[in-house]
């Protein structure tokens, strides 16, 4: 586009027409990046400042529920003593009392102390009492009458009672082997000073404290030294573990049968200590924990993690909304700025009309000069084609011209030795006559062949078969000159798509020029190598001959052009080589051999792995043994 412009107009449009145009638009793009930049910076800070403070309340909202947790935690835990403290003394009691260890002495069940306890358990709020005699058989019990009546069975198995028969006070949480509902067991030898020979047992219930977690709709439970949760405000979660436990572990738990063949699955999916988390069913809590003291257990304390980001919402809400209100007095004074922008739009809009008609004719002129630009090169065109025709009649006239001349003299003479009766003369005439005419045939063969080559199918073809061929034609040439011919070929095939009869055209062309340029030579040689480069098929005919001199090369193609005597040929067999080269998507050359003649190079496209089948390209001709110049 073409750059007429008053000075305003150029002032306003530089970075369009300028070659530093390209600067210009960097400069603004650089700017609007600086604005768009300083725009965004206070949102970015604002949100920078609510990820601090959110930060900050997470972690006074962590605080405040480890507090809570703490509190809870003791509550519980002192629950939990409290219950223990207030049947601790019963076993000891039982130990003391002969009333409950006169079956011990008898060695045999006994009414009365069946009876003694059973009053006792009832008074006491236990759920069993019994006595167990030295080998763990269970020798008097509270629950005498009842169906799972405790008489006669033995506990020994139980770390209780070997605890209780070491003297010391026995703490076991178990589910009952007979009754099958769980409880604390404490246990006391008796007697309770000297060698024991028994132990008095007390069962506690502690469903009614669980129930009682239950209750308070708090996440909290209960688990042994081994991690087995016992006690749950759960009830799913009980007799799971946090952990899985090892096999040894597992074998000591079945050996007491603590938890009467329950599977201790793990209930946590993911535990984080160093982050307090706890997660269990897919959803994450925020996990305290405290030791119980005397009975070896760990309270368990869980709260959900959401609780422990109440702030998180309100400090996000209040971001986004001051980032929407910051965004709408953008876009308000944005829109301000944008009107003023329309004005000043509208003012120019003349202006900008005007420099649209004036570009508008300046396109109309181009195009008008573009046409008559492709009128000139038309007739430039025709011109160059007339000089060709003119330059090829004259070749046409000049080769003619002399045949011609040469059979109006040998016909005149030809008629006076027969009016003589010279038959003999007249023979050698007619002979001399059919030589012209041979001749002047060959040449218009040559023209017809040059004006249109031959046609013939292209077909996947394998070079070397081509190169054969069109060796066994030109040995006889090779034969008479004395010369000798070189085959450099690779061992593997040389695939094309192409027309072979056109491309043994061209190579008799090239190995007869080379047997008659190094027909001179004391060893005259000519040498065909070919190979595969890329996607090409590349033939190299090279010569020890004359070779081709340099101010020459650029007419060595050209039509009727020689470097042979005038008896040599007709200059038209390397035209008609290069233009067949040409059809075939190909290229003919030509440079200086190594230490003396010429090197033509054939170049042809190599068959890609896709092409397949035959193309017709016309209609094939039987091969020609013959090649020009």
């Amino acid at each position: 586009m073409w750059c007429v412009l008053d000075a305003h107009q150029w002032r306003d449009t530089r970075h369009l027409c300028s070659p530093g145009g390209g600067n210009g638009k960097n400069a603004q793009y650089g700017a609007m990046s600086k604005r768009w930049f300083y725009l965004a910076l206070p949102p970015l800070l604002l949100v920078v400042a609510a990820i601090m403070l959110v930060q900050l309340f997470m972690e006074l909202d962590e605080d405040s529920v480890d507090r809570k947790a703490a509190e809870r935690l003791t509550l519980y835990r002192e629950t939990i003593l409290g219950e223990y403290q207030k049947y601790r003394y019963l076993p000891y009691m039982i130990a003391r009392d002969p009333r409950a260890t006169s079956a011990l002495g008898l060695g045999q069940p006994s009414e009365s102390a069946n009876r003694f306890l059973q009053e006792m358990a009832e008074n006491s709020g236990a759920e069993l009492l019994y006595v167990m005699n030295a080998d763990g058989t269970t020798l008097a019990a509270s629950n005498w009458q009842g169906e799972f009546s405790l008489v006669g069975q033995n506990y020994g198995f139980r770390p209780y009672f070997s605890s209780a028969m070491h003297g010391e006070e026995g703490r076991f949480f178990a589910i009952g082997a007979t009754s099958h509902e769980p409880g604390l067991f404490l246990a006391r030898p008796t007697p309770v000073s000297g060698k024991p020979v028994g132990v008095a047992v007390v069962k506690v219930d502690m469903g009614p404290l669980e129930e009682a977690w239950a209750e308070g709709g708090e996440t909290v439970f209960a688990t042994d030294a081994n991690g087995v949760i016992f006690l749950s405000s759960q009830p799913e979660w009980r007799y799971r573990t946090l952990t899985a436990l090892p096999q040894e572990v597992r074998q000591m738990i079945e050996d007491t049968r603590q938890y009467a063949g329950q599977e201790l699955f793990p209930v946590s999916d993911r535990r984080d200590e160093a982050q307090k988390q706890l997660v269990i069913g897919g959803k994450a809590y925020r996990h305290n924990s405290a030791d119980v003291g005397l009975l070896g257990w760990t309270l368990h304390f869980l709260v959900p993690v959401e609780e422990t980001r109440k702030s998180v919402l309100p400090a996000w809400a209040v971001t986004i909304t001051l980032c929407l209100v910051y965004a709408v007095i953008v876009l308000v004074l944005r829109g301000r700025r944008l009107r003023k922008a329309s004005v000043l739009l509208r003012q120019e809009s003349a202006s900008l009309k005007e420099l649209n008609t004036r570009l508008v004719e300046e396109i109309q002129e181009r195009r008008r000069v573009e046409k008559e630009l492709l009128e000139a090169q038309r007739g430039l065109a025709r011109s160059s084609r007339l000089a060709a025709v003119g330059e090829m009649s004259a070749a046409v006239v000049h080769e003619l011209s002399q045949p011609l001349a040469a059979l109006r003299m040998f016909v005149a003479g030809t008629r006076k030795f027969l009016e003589k009766g010279d038959t003999e003369t007249a023979s050698d005439n007619l002979n001399e006559i059919d030589s012209l005419q041979m001749r002047m045939a060959s040449l218009t063969q040559e023209l017809k062949r040059f004006a249109r080559p031959g046609e013939n199918r292209i077909e996947k073809i394998d070079l070397t078969e081509s190169i054969r061929t069109a060796e066994k034609i030109v040995r006889p040439r090779f034969e008479e000159t004395g010369c000798s011919l070189k085959l450099d070929l690779p061992q593997g095939p040389l695939e094309a798509e192409t027309a072979p009869l056109r491309i043994e055209q061209i190579l008799v062309n090239l190995l007869r020029n080379g047997a008659d340029a190094s027909a001179g030579e004391d060893a005259g040689e000519v040498r065909l190598h070919a190979e595969q480069q890329g996607t090409e098929l590349v033939l190299k005919i090279s010569d020890n001959g004359p070779g081709v001199p340099e101010d020459l090369k650029e007419r060595i193609f050209d039509p009727f052009f020689s470097t042979k005597s005038s008896s040599g040929g007709m200059g038209l067999g390397l035209a008609i080589s290069m233009r067949l080269a040409e059809d075939l998507g190909g290229s003919l050359s030509v440079r200086s051999n190594t230490p003396k003649g010429a090197i033509f190079e054939l170049r042809l496209p190599a068959l890609s792995g896709e092409k397949t089948g035959e193309t017709p390209a016309g209609p094939s001709n039987e091969r020609e043994s013959e090649a020009a110049e």
